[in-house]
């Protein structure tokens, strides 16, 4: 069954945070997602949704967001107090 990661975060600068990720494509696509999106939906609040075939995967990546998300807290573009990570398996469909 599928599995969504849910991490959302703040940002002083949504751009820079999307050329860090960018940076870490390769990292990222190896992850085993079936998609990662970056969203902003305004004042500097953002979220990362992920899409993982099952359970197993997405832990497997977990070190790989971690990652990604520490380099955005070191280069001062994303808040460390405001990323707020969330996980959870579908249950239904339509």
């Amino acid at each position: 069954m599928a599995v969504y990661t849910i991490t959302r975060f703040a940002s002083s600068d949504m751009d820079k945070a999307g050329q860090i990720a960018e940076g870490l494509r390769g990292d990222l696509e190896g992850a085993g997602a079936d998609f990662i999106d970056f969203v902003s939906y305004g004042n500097g609040k953002g979220v990362v949704l992920a899409k993982y075939p099952d359970q197993a995967t997405a832990d497997a990546a977990s070190d790989t967001a971690k990652m990604m998300f520490d380099k955005m807290v070191e280069a001062g573009v994303v808040d460390g107090d405001a990323i707020h990570p969330h996980a959870g398996e579908v249950f239904h469909s339509i």
